[in-house]
């Protein structure tokens, strides 16, 4: 005879859910999911790829029909350059401005995922943006056009090696390491360091290499040693890095973005050194667990992580924790969207962190 149950089934799963492990088990909210679900499909290749190791995430080639893709490519004139927005053309000339227009284009297609693959994808387009960028590179490897203080009357005296070694990381990034261009401007960089490791400005106070390092020259220009598979492993990368690290969310040594609370103002995409990118970045070349400064940098950004899950651009909210994290701002689109990127390059680091 059959007998009643006396409870349902339902009550009793066969399998309960999976907890999550690893470092994604530290995270407050794992915001992966979200992601999976609300972002754009260049996104979604990036979670993919960086973030679960699925070894059939979609190519470069793929990528670049994708419609963030071509939205930043249906702004790139024919011969390569990009127009200047209001940030670029505030910092110099127009020539400096073209130039960083353009290496901020390239470095946003590689946070998209693109890269030189053969002659596929958006190959073509990639090459002329970097024959643009290199255009004006002189014989000791600096890229002429990103020099600062340039006057109608008075040409620069020497590049913005931030912004060079930006230029070199971008370059890097979208696949012209091997360009023996881009290993002339390497050697530039190596040329300019200071006696403590790091970079400071040169050319427009003194070029006295005694002088210590600026964390925010410093952050910018590690930025090509840690995109270059070839020099982030290198003597010069790892003792400027383990220098950067000593820095964070203390004030610079010189007047340009001195305050410490200039490392907190989180961009996305990036610009300035800050938190997040100069942990990125330092990371990237070999610092682990091991060193005081990742540690300080990861509680930080771990503190940032908004109640949504998310991390947020800009400054740290107000009524959040003592370091700056807790609530979200209102949700625009635009904020949720440019969250959800930098959410991933926080996700990206604390991966590699952990």
């Amino acid at each position: 005879m059959n007998r009643p149950r006396l409870f349902p089934s339902t009550l009793f799963p066969s399998s309960p859910p999976r907890a999550l492990s690893g470092w994604r088990a530290r995270l407050a909210s794992d915001p992966i999911p979200r992601l999976l679900r609300e972002g754009t499909p260049s996104v979604l290749a990036r979670v993919r790829r960086d973030l679960i190791d699925d070894s059939e995430a979609p190519s470069a080639a793929e990528i670049a029909g994708y419609k963030e893709v071509q939205t930043v490519l249906s702004k790139m004139k024919r011969d390569g350059s990009f127009e200047p927005g209001p940030l670029e053309k505030g910092l110099g000339s127009n020539k400096f401005a073209v130039c960083l227009a353009t290496v901020r284009a390239m470095d946003r297609l590689a946070d998209l995922g693109l890269r030189v693959e053969g002659e596929d994808g958006a190959t073509p387009q990639l090459r002329k943006m970097a024959d643009v960028i290199l255009s004006s590179q002189t014989s000791d490897g600096g890229i002429a056009d990103l020099a600062l203080g340039e006057t109608p009357k008075a040409r620069a005296k020497m590049v913005a090696l931030h912004f060079h070694g930006w230029a070199v990381s971008a370059l890097c990034r979208a696949g012209f390491e091997s360009d023996p261009r881009v290993d002339k401007a390497f050697r530039l960089l190596l040329s300019c360091r200071q006696d403590d490791g790091g970079w400071a400005w040169r050319g427009v106070r003194t070029d006295s290499a005694a002088r210590p390092s600026s964390h925010l020259v410093t952050g910018m220009v590690l930025r090509a040693f840690a995109s270059s598979s070839h020099r982030r492993s290198s003597r010069e990368a790892r003792r400027a890095a383990e220098l950067l690290a000593t820095r964070f969310l203390q004030p610079d040594r010189y007047e340009d973005r001195k305050a410490p609370s200039y490392w907190e103002i989180l961009t996305e995409p990036r610009f300035y050194t800050d938190v997040l990118d100069a942990l990125d970045t330092i990371t990237g070349i070999g610092l682990g667990k091991e060193n005081s400064g990742v540690r300080t940098a990861e509680a930080y950004l771990r503190s940032r992580q908004a109640s949504d899950g998310l991390w947020y651009p800009g400054s740290p909210a107000k009524g959040g924790s003592s370091r700056g994290g807790g609530k979200a701002p209102g949700k625009k689109d635009k904020n949720v969207a440019e969250a959800i990127w930098l959410t991933l390059r926080v996700l990206v680091v604390l991966r590699r962190i952990n």
